[in-house]
């Protein structure tokens, strides 16, 4: 009885100190036991390193510095000594590769590892609880971890061709990586808009190829404007990155993007292309940008830039992409024709079939292996040992572990960190607004698709920055990166079992935001949330002792804003926004007020659920309202919503009697003309729960900011059927024009009204909408009060223009005076205020 009673106060003490000190690691470790003791680090404190970690010694140092204000005394070797720190490679240890065991003292600490990346590992984990909130400065507390990665491959994409980033800029972002345990840095260095490694064997790659803007072989795009814009690394500068890497314990795999996204390389070197009679575009609205397959000479091309690139890059890996590739060309081209009649091909994917397994050879003759994106596995079979990267989706990866090849999971749905954070952000969006909370929530493993033997094929997780909107705002890449890349390291390195959002995002706010801040990165802070109910605005924190400010006038809220502190009572709640600031660097999104949800249901059984609410709470002046349903999660989408009616005093004002799915997030237009305060306000409404599925959504019911006047849309440029110019006169913001035609000078688009329209501001936005692709470069806008004599406004500033008119306006007018140097021209609906 005495020894229970002894090992609970041991326990609750050990508690206790836990709870006092949190350690706040990530990605979180295997196991860990923390005491409340702690070692008090010397003011000279020795530092012995292993000699097989010899390499990393001056990162080592430099880092137990910046982490502790404490400069070390650093040596090699393997000598244990009294208050020391020691970093030891142990190859017997029993971990895995990258697995550590840390072990601290009031005598000392010491980290040993199986492998010197595994050391490295732990050094990480001990520079973060050096680091964390609630550890005293120049102290570590007394704790035991063992601790391994889940997988093997923890790695992270860079796209440096649409934008180019510098060397430091590279360097920068594999020492956040390393301080995330992840082992590999994968280096899109390759693409349509821009070659950026020194191929001495093709010089014009990056003489011609690393360069676009006026007079350059590439034409501008993704913000580059019209001047010259690019860059390159020498082989010098690739070397000396790769050192950097391996010093952090970060690999580099290099890709090379064949046979598609491949316009640097032809408009350096045009032969290498296919000779066509009709130009055809790719997905991104690129021509010419892909290498002949029937071309002998280019395999001779290939194999002479794989060797440089072997040279350069000694990872076991060369990724040579496959994604995407315009097989349109193929059809056209002679040569191609001539191979596939040769080798008796029925379709193309078989000639990229035969154009992977050459350069798979080529790879291999450099002892390299060949790893890809999932399109590779089309055509025909492949050499199973090629590792294949699953970006469609997790379908993908399961068809690559079945056909027995290594994968990596990538799917862009839960690990492209281009797409948008929220819906009004800026991104991409097809493939899903990915938040750090949808990071965090994806399994790599589909247990249930694969049999156990096919599980071990996926070897591991990948997040991928593709750079097409990384032009704007500034340090844009480092925001769009963290902390989602904090989510991923965790799901890449801790036991799925342990994973937990509440706790990890308390690790993250608690301590972990602030190491972001001290590695210099620019993150995305979390947002608050403002609700708006009889007259007040509630703000409601992310995270305790967040720093919440906002702005009354509809602007976005400055680090010199208001303080928010309490409720604010306002009739004006739309002209408001907040935003989180951690620093003046790291903030938020800027969010808008919001009025409750007026319905909401939740179900997973097959039912028919008839809702009635009352909104009159909800409804407070004349406009048009928009009732909006939202599912709760990805998964809660089942069900369809039908006999959709709004009533005032019990008077039908508006119904909807059709079918729409939840999964399309029904939005529905209502217009309320006789609003008073006495009236009575009651939405009904059908859910068909036809499966026996989860089915749960909020419904909204909010005011429109804008007026929505009746308008014809008429252009000189030729529409895409597939995005008509009526997509101009439905106010719907999702919905949009695309011309079938790069626009040039003289071109316009006229929206004309039906009646004229008074409003203090109109706003012309060109581009996808949240994208910057497809804008207006040159050009201005103009207006008519007539709809005959024209007066000219604002000049297009990437892509958005205003008018300020002083009378009621019959016609606002787009005027191009320049081509935008895409294939085709975007535009939006307009934005008319009050």
């Amino acid at each position: 009885m005495k020894k229970s009673i002894l090992l609970l106060a041991v326990f609750l003490i050990s508690l206790n100190a836990l709870q006092a000190q949190k350690l706040d690691i990530i990605p979180k470790p295997v196991k860990i036991e923390q005491k409340e003791e702690v070692f008090v680090i010397p003011s000279s404190v020795q530092i012995i390193v292993d000699k097989k970690l010899q390499k990393s010694t001056d990162y080592i140092g430099s880092n137990f510095l910046k982490n502790t204000g404490i400069v070390p005394i650093l040596s090699i070797g393997n000598k244990h000594k009294k208050n020391a720190i020691l970093f030891l490679v142990d190859e017997k240890i029993d971990l895995p590769n990258d697995g550590y065991e840390l072990i601290v003292t009031k005598k000392g600490v010491r980290v040993k590892g199986k492998s010197p990346n595994g050391v490295l590992n732990g050094f990480q984990t001990l520079l973060q609880i050096c680091s964390a909130k609630e550890v005293q400065k120049g102290t570590i507390p007394v704790v035991k971890i063992e601790d391994y990665p889940r997988f093997e491959w923890r790695g992270m994409m860079l796209d440096v061709s649409r934008q180019f980033f510098d060397k430091q800029t590279v360097k920068n972002y594999i020492d956040w990586l390393a301080a995330h345990k992840m082992n590999i840095f994968h280096w899109h260095l390759t693409d349509d808009n821009g070659w950026r490694a020194e191929i001495k064997s093709m010089p014009d790659l990056t003489l011609k190829g690393a360069w676009r803007g006026p007079g350059e072989v590439l034409l501008p795009s993704y913000g580059s404007g019209n001047k010259r814009y690019g860059g390159y690394y020498t082989q010098d500068d690739i070397k000396e990155v790769v050192a950097y890497a391996s010093d952090r314990g970060v690999s580099i795999m290099p890709e090379i993007e064949i046979p598609g996204h491949s316009r640097a390389v032809t408009a350096a070197y045009p032969e290498i292309g296919c000779v066509t009679t009709q130009e055809t575009k790719s997905v991104q609205g690129e021509v010419k940008n892909v290498w002949c397959v029937g071309r002998e000479e280019n395999y001779q091309i290939l194999d002479s830039i794989i060797r440089e690139f072997t040279e350069m890059f000694p990872f076991e890996y060369i990724h040579v992409a496959g994604d995407e590739v315009n097989r349109a060309n193929w059809e056209q081209c002679a040569k191609c024709k001539a191979l596939m009649e040769k080798e008796g091909y029925t379709d193309t994917f078989q000639l990229q079939n035969y154009f992977f397994k050459r350069v798979e050879k080529i790879v291999e003759k450099y002892n390299r292996k060949t790893a890809g994106w999932n399109e590779i596995l089309k055509g025909g079979e492949m050499n199973p040992n090629i590792e294949i990267f699953a970006w469609q989706g997790i379908g993908y990866g399961i068809e690559s572990a079945k056909k027995g090849h290594p994968t990596v999971m990538i799917p862009g749905q839960y690990t492209y960190f281009d797409m948008a954070q929220s819906e009004n952000e800026r991104g991409h969006r097809w493939a899903a607004i990915t938040d750090t909370k949808r990071v965090y929530s994806f399994e790599p493993i589909p247990e249930n698709d694969l049999t156990s033997e096919q599980q071990k094929l996926i070897k591991g997780v990948q997040g991928a920055l593709w750079s097409e909107y990384l032009d704007r705002p500034t340090r844009f890449m480092e925001y769009q990166s963290y902390p989602r890349i904090s989510a991923l390291s965790e799901i890449a390195w801790s036991k799925k079992e342990d994973k937990n959002w509440d706790d990890f995002y308390g690790r993250l706010t608690n301590s972990h935001l602030q190491r972001l801040v001290n590695m210099g990165i620019a993150f995305r802070d979390f947002p608050p949330s403002a609700t708006y109910k009889s007259g007040i605005i509630t703000v409601t924190q992310p995270y305790e002792g967040a720093v919440v400010r906002y702005d009354a006038q509809g602007n976005e809220p400055t680090i010199l804003s208001p303080l928010y502190t309490n409720p604010i009572q306002t009739k004006s709640y739309e002209q408001y926004r907040f935003r989180t600031f951690f620093n003046e660097d790291s903030a938020s999104p800027a969010v808008k007020v919001e009025k409750l949800p007026v319905a909401s249901w939740n179900t997973s059984q097959v039912e028919t659920l008839t809702i009635s609410e009352n909104i009159s709470e909800n409804v407070d002046k004349n406009g048009i309202w928009y009732l909006t349903f939202n599912p709760t999660t990805d998964a809660a989408t089942s069900g369809i919503v039908r006999t959709v009616s709004l009533f005032e005093n019990d008077k039908l004002i508006q119904t909807y009697p059709e079918e729409k799915t939840l999964k399309s997030k029904p939005r529905l237009r209502f217009l309320i003309e006789n609003y008073n305060e006495k009236n009575n306000y009651r939405l009904d409404f059908i859910v068909d729960n036809k499966e026996a599925k989860e089915s749960s959504a909020k419904v909204n019911f909010n005011c429109s900011p804008y007026q929505e006047p009746e308008v014809k849309v008429t252009s000189s440029m030729a529409e895409n059927p597939k995005f008509p110019l009526s997509r101009l006169e439905d106010y719907n913001i999702e919905t949009y024009l695309r011309t079938d035609v790069p626009c040039v000078s003289g071109d316009w688009i006229l929206y004309t009204f039906t009646k004229p329209v008074a409003s203090s501001k109109i706003d012309v936005l060109t581009g996808i909408p949240h994208h910057p692709r497809f804008i207006v470069n040159d050009g201005y806008v103009e207006y008519s009060y007539n709809g005959v004599d024209f007066e000219k406004g604002d000049i297009f500033d990437y892509g958005n223009a205003s008018i300020y008119p002083k009378q009621p306006v019959k016609a606002v007018r787009i005027m191009i005076t320049g081509t935008n140097n895409e294939s085709l021209m975007a535009a939006q609906d307009l934005r008319i205020n009050p």
